[in-house]
């Protein structure tokens, strides 16, 4: 399946070259294919995406359920608190093509890009207290745990931006970036959820037992075990389900563009990627 995939995207990106760039060499036009490297991050979010990580712990806090219910189907939850640290960080790499309509020392340009990005959401550290009743008697029980987990999504996306370069005759000169595009639904289903803990359950006799559990699992899975624990527990609760079934994206960037010779170029910049994303690299005009 991946040699198939990255086949088909080999075969894409060939015919994109193979009409794109004797296209825009007809209009007279300049053409630049470049490929950048950078690291991208949401820790400048971080207060606007709590919910999102909250939502993360609950998804952990149901896979403790789950083990504690393995040998405790008497057990149902009645509290639940949780205390986190988080953090985010992947690596971003990618390859455009760009058309300078208006030649070597215009302004304007178009381009075609793809984007392969890992998005890291981690939860280094978390703790949990679960307070649990047996249904009959009504008698508590308690779980703490300590534990850790991360989403990752590997995306690949394809994305239209079009660039404004500042006084473009100038050596080192700034630009502006914007743009537009998606990755499949493929690449939702495929994130990972990878968590793990070690609690300790104290019964209402006053025993105690050491639980604990780590596994990976991708998002259709997830939605798959939802499903399911509706019908087990007897619950009216909605199972989870994707809002959408894609990945959008916006880019959104200013950077500094320098000639290193008349058609090699390099650049860096800083900006808007779902994320904050720093990258720099080269832009060859052909």
């Amino acid at each position: 399946m991946r040699r198939t995939r990255a086949g088909s995207i080999g075969l894409l990106l060939a015919a994109v070259v193979l009409v794109f760039v004797p296209a825009a060499r007809a209009q007279k036009g300049q053409v630049e294919f470049g490929f950048h490297y950078g690291h991208w991050s949401v820790n400048l979010l971080k207060p606007a995406i709590e919910n999102l990580v909250a939502d993360f712990t609950e998804e952990i806090k149901d896979k403790m359920l789950d083990k504690i219910r393995e040998n405790h189907p008497e057990f149902r939850e009645i509290a639940f608190t949780r205390d986190f640290e988080f953090d985010s960080g992947g690596p971003n790499y990618g390859f455009e093509l760009r058309w300078y309509p208006a030649g070597e020392k215009g302004s304007f340009s178009l381009g075609l890009c793809m984007e392969k990005t890992t998005l890291k959401i981690g939860i280094p550290r978390f703790t949990t207290s679960l307070t649990l009743e047996e249904e009959k008697t009504s008698k508590q029980a308690g779980f703490e745990a300590t534990g850790g987990g991360s989403i990752v999504s590997k995306p690949l996306a394809f994305l239209l931006t079009v660039r404004w370069d500042i006084l473009p005759t100038k050596r080192i000169h700034p630009y502006f970036t914007f743009g537009f595009g998606l990755a499949g639904e493929s690449a939702l289903l495929g994130s990972k959820l990878d968590y793990r803990f070690d609690g300790t359950l104290t019964n209402p006799d006053g025993t105690t037992e050491i639980i604990s559990e780590s596994a990976t699992k991708t998002f259709q899975q997830l939605i798959d075990e939802d499903k399911a624990r509706p019908k087990e527990e007897g619950s009216n609760k909605e199972p989870f389900t994707l809002p959408i079934n894609f990945m959008p994206f916006l880019q959104l960037h200013f950077g500094l563009k320098g000639v290193i010779t008349k058609n090699i170029h390099a650049l860096v910049d800083f900006g808007i990627l779902d994320g904050f994303l720093l990258r720099g690299g080269l832009a060859i005009r052909i």
